[in-house]
């Protein structure tokens, strides 16, 4: 199989700020809270972060998650308390008709959102992947309705595991 991958960096404007950036030029950001490592008033996701973990759109829906619930807190004034695990996915066609869909947290665990072994090749992520994601993602993701699959991998796990 062959996966190419684009380069991928932070935005000019972000890189030339020295103050907000690591040395590879991405904002320098705690990877749980999500917010800045010096200047507490700033919070980042996806691309332009230095999250160490897939840099996908299932990767920033959990990280929407955390962000909203964080910003509330900082601006009380309260501690920040919801982490982010390092959730990312990517569905892997391996056929005309089959898909593996790889979900993972930092350390590259699997962190299954359905209760069934997701390593191995299936129909249920094809179809999830050509007819469910497109909209899951134009319709929900993009206008901050859908904040990731957590609380329903909790459902589907009986609030057992993570």
């Amino acid at each position: 199989m062959l996966h190419v991958t684009p380069p991928m960096y932070a935005p000019e404007v972000l890189r030339t700020c020295e103050k907000l950036v690591d040395q590879e030029g991405y904002l320098d950001v705690d990877k749980n809270t999500l917010q800045h490592k010096k200047y507490p008033n700033i919070f980042g996701v996806g691309d332009c972060t230095n999250i160490p973990t897939a840099k996908t759109a299932a990767a920033i829906s959990e990280q929407l998650r955390v962000l909203k619930m964080n910003l509330f807190l900082q601006m009380e004034g309260k501690p920040l308390k919801l982490l982010y695990d390092g959730y990312s996915s990517c569905p892997l066609l391996v056929g005309f008709d089959k898909c593996i869909l790889a979900e993972f947290d930092f350390d590259g665990e699997p962190l299954e959102t359905f209760p069934v072994d997701q390593g191995s090749p299936r129909r249920f992520p094809f179809f999830l992947k050509r007819d469910f994601m497109p909209r899951l993602y134009w319709l929900a993701l993009l206008t901050g309705f859908w904040d990731g699959p957590g609380r329903y991998r909790k459902m589907m796990h009986l609030g057992m595991g993570r």
